[in-house]
């Protein structure tokens, strides 16, 4: 018996559990991008929400974690009663179920899965086996209103903007798991390949952010006193406030969609209208926000930060904007430029997509950050030990 519930066998079987639960997640966000509607995707989420929970009952927290753990699974869970999305839990859950875990390791895996996902849709795609190669469809770029019909590649993931920006996900974690080892060339080579792709998919957004990705990551992993510039993370957390705010604005700013000399609309227009459109929905208009947002709000739009606030509230909403500032504190703590950038290319990418903001945990890897950081500041404090380390004390006096 003391072998079963010995501390090292139960550490492993946590790990375990996770590890079940961070493939599948990353295996659910694989196939949302291809043509197949998955039936068992209610009954996948609740699987691994259960296998992270496992690994919490599983790993030793102390009082001040737990208390983060309830207060913030609190939060949470009072968002699902009101708007009935569930992944403000689910999350939560995949937070506390990270501590532990080697972080590198944890990126190489998401790494490798999503690298051969990606593949194998493209395999099939182009094979024929299963899902299109390219799409012919009016992407929006019409003059005058005018509908402009283009054919693109997609290449088994549904849309263009999606193939861009899911190899551009490849890259990020390609770079995040060994970015001490990249040499220039290999910036070269990812800067090249981005501008082929871009000939196939067109996405505007998807060449920018990853451009600007892989510019900025040479440059401060070139440079140390770039790196250990204070300045420059200053400087990044500014553009990630600048994002937000103009997502408000956008999200707020009355008929001067209509106006063609007004500045808000000559900025829309670069971005393909996405602010236009969101404001079309009345609820995702900032004076209409709720602290927890109405079950009804379940439209889709481009512009993600709006979406973040008229999906799930100003609470959630500020407690996702609260993560990010955590990471940037810490991304400047660890001198971690690649964290950085992430922070800061994401919320770019936020402005005009809607990509992080989604059911599908894993399409966020700022997450996974996030669940290798949070517990930090605690790690000191005094033990509280979980459930099944009680029943393992108390089994244990018994025998006594």
């Amino acid at each position: 018996m003391e072998k079963i519930y010995g501390d090292s066998r139960m550490t492993k079987i946590g790990e375990i559990c996770f590890w079940l639960g961070l493939i599948m997640e990353l295996l659910i966000v694989i196939i949302d991008k291809s043509a197949y509607t998955n039936p068992l995707e209610s009954q996948l989420f609740r699987l691994t929400f259960l296998l992270f929970c496992t690994k919490i009952a599983l790993t030793r927290y102390s009082a001040r974690e737990w208390l983060c753990i309830l207060l913030f699974g609190a939060v949470m869970f009072w968002s699902y009663l009101v708007n009935e999305k569930d992944e403000a839990v689910r999350v939560i859950a995949f937070l506390a179920a990270c501590k532990g875990m080697d972080i590198k390791k944890v990126m190489k895996v998401v790494f490798w899965v999503t690298l051969a996902g990606c593949a194998a849709l493209i395999f099939l795609a182009v094979t024929g086996i299963y899902g299109a190669v390219s799409i012919t469809a009016d992407y929006g770029r019409g003059t005058a209103g005018e509908q402009l019909f283009e054919t693109r590649y997609v290449l088994g993931m549904g849309h263009p903007n999606a193939l861009h920006c899911m190899l551009w996900m490849v890259i990020v974690l390609a770079v995040y798991c060994a970015a001490e080892r990249l040499k220039w060339y290999h910036f070269a080579a990812f800067l090249c390949f981005n501008f082929v792709l871009f000939l196939f998919t067109g996405s505007k957004t998807g060449v920018i952010v990853w451009a600007l990705f892989v510019v900025m990551v040479f440059a401060l992993c070139s440079s140390r006193r770039l790196r250990e510039n204070r300045n420059i993370y200053i400087l990044g957390a500014l553009i990630v406030l600048g994002c937000v705010v103009f997502a408000m604005v956008g999200s707020h700013v009355e008929n001067t969609y209509e106006t063609p000399d007004s500045l808000m609309h000559k900025l829309d227009k670069l971005l393909n209208g996405r602010y236009q459109s969101c404001y079309a929905v009345e609820a995702a208009r900032l004076e209409n926000w709720k602290l927890f947002a109405s079950p009804d709000n379940t439209e889709y739009f481009d512009a993600g930060f709006v979406r973040l606030f008229y999906w799930y509230g100003i609470i959630p909403g500020m407690l996702y904007l609260g993560m990010n500032g955590y990471l940037l504190y810490q991304s400047f703590r660890k001198k971690d430029t690649v964290m950085l950038v992430m922070l800061v290319t994401f919320s770019i990418y936020n402005l005009m997509e809607a990509h992080f903001i989604s059911v599908y945990l894993l399409r966020n890897y700022l997450f996974v950050l996030m669940g290798c950081y949070w517990y930090q500041p605690f790690e000191r404090g005094q033990e509280f030990e979980g459930y099944f380390w009680q029943v393992k004390r108390l089994s244990g006096g018994l025998r006594r």
